[in-house]
């Protein structure tokens, strides 16, 4: 009876071993497809706020009563760093798959043993990094809707079409952030099912 045992464990780690070896470059390439699809929507992004951030300073020099360029360049500045910090969490998502999945090419009884300790981490730095962003995509959406705020007060009573156009420049805003949060959610979501089960 024993000699059975040893020998089950034997053909379960040849298994264990064939199935790590068999899905860990497609664990590595989707995670890193996710992060440059991420990265590219960030940088879309960003461009895009570029632009309006531009369009807007073009647009109040026409107005008597222009703001200080510097709210503008503070304004690109604050959504460069958003995204340049988003960028680095998700490249510590990848950084930390690609540990994980170092970790499985190391004997399989050796993995077996820390593999819970390597999927904690995996999840609580997705989870962290899942965090990090939502703050970004919040701090976006409360300076879009200070922005928007501020213009409608300097342009007061007399705005007409200009407020429609702040409005919807702030639903703009406002739909493409709870897109990524969406997203955002959606591609963490297999990491928080495996942590509640």
């Amino acid at each position: 009876m024993p000699s059975t045992s040893k020998s089950n464990k034997k053909t379960a780690t040849a298994v264990n071993s064939e199935f790590a070896d068999a899905f860990t470059p497609l664990v590595l390439n989707s995670v890193e497809r996710v992060a440059d699809l991420q990265k590219k929507s960030l940088d879309v992004a960003a461009d895009q706020t570029a632009e309006l951030i531009g369009a807007w300073k073009k647009a109040f020099s026409f107005f008597p009563v222009t703001p200080p360029a510097f709210f503008f360049d503070f304004a690109g500045q604050a959504v460069q760093t958003a995204v340049e910090a988003q960028k680095s969490a998700i490249d510590m998502v990848v950084e930390q798959t690609e540990a994980a999945t170092d970790i499985a090419k190391v004997r399989v009884e050796a993995y077996s043993k820390i593999a819970n300790g390597v999927t904690t981490s995996v999840q609580q730095s997705v989870e962290r990094s899942v965090e990090a962003q939502n703050k970004m995509l919040a701090f976006a959406s409360a300076q879009t809707k200070a922005g928007v705020d501020s213009a409608k007060k300097q342009l007061g009573t007399a705005a007409g079409p200009a407020t429609a156009i702040l409005d919807t420049f702030q639903l703009g805003a406002d739909t493409v952030i709870e897109a990524q949060k969406s997203f955002l959610n959606m591609a963490s979501q297999p990491f928080v099912s495996n942590a509640r089960n």
